[in-house]
């Protein structure tokens, strides 16, 4: 007599009644939703005003405090905004007009400062904090992968394959556990007296 060993077949939709799991999905979907729009977006052609208004997002207003120069209503920013115009339409890459004013002003005129020397400290933080969230996912995911199972109540036929004897016990135990708990009399004296 041979024993062939067959490996169950995975239950998907157990695992799609799963609320982690559709919350997974779900955030997937949106991520992979988010991604495709703005891929979508970037590779749209851009006007020259979208052009002027992205490199001036990223200067700062040498004159206002925390501004960039496309949001300052001061007239060097408007100045300044004229100015990269200009050199955008004169065929300039905006990296180009971008080193321009970096060249003039310094690292200081940047929204975003290189990731060097000392602004390098700006960066750090951010990618240990996400490292430390990484960890810690990885780890908790460890532990909660590792947990027991939560005992399951036995089903119908297994509930069928009690003697007779177990089952006057069980129905003993619990009507004394009702009598406990209620403080009413629920014949459980009676029942050991039929049964002795």
């Amino acid at each position: 007599m041979s024993v062939t060993h067959t490996t169950p077949s995975p239950n998907w939709r157990g695992w799609l009644r799963r609320p982690s799991v559709l919350v997974a999905l779900g955030l997937l979907l949106a991520l992979a939703l988010v991604w495709g729009v703005t891929l979508f977006q970037a590779n749209q052609p851009k006007s020259l005003d979208q052009r002027a208004h992205e490199v001036a997002s990223q200067l700062q207003c040498p004159i206002c405090n925390g501004e960039s120069v496309a949001d300052s209503p001061s007239g060097l920013a408007s100045e300044m905004r004229s100015l990269i115009r200009q050199k955008l339409s004169q065929g300039e890459s905006e990296q180009q007009v971008i080193q321009y004013f970096e060249s003039r002003y310094g690292d200081t005129i940047l929204e975003s400062p290189p990731a060097q020397g000392f602004t390098l400290m700006i960066w750090l933080p951010p990618a240990l904090m996400l490292a430390l969230g990484a960890y810690v996912v990885f780890v908790l995911g460890r532990e909660w992968g590792a947990a027991p199972a939560v005992a399951q109540a036995p089903s119908e036929d297994e509930a069928l394959d009690l003697s007779d004897d177990e089952r006057r016990r069980l129905r003993e135990a619990l009507l004394r556990e009702m009598e406990q708990d209620e403080g009413m009399s629920f014949g459980a004296r009676d029942l050991r007296k039929g049964h002795a």
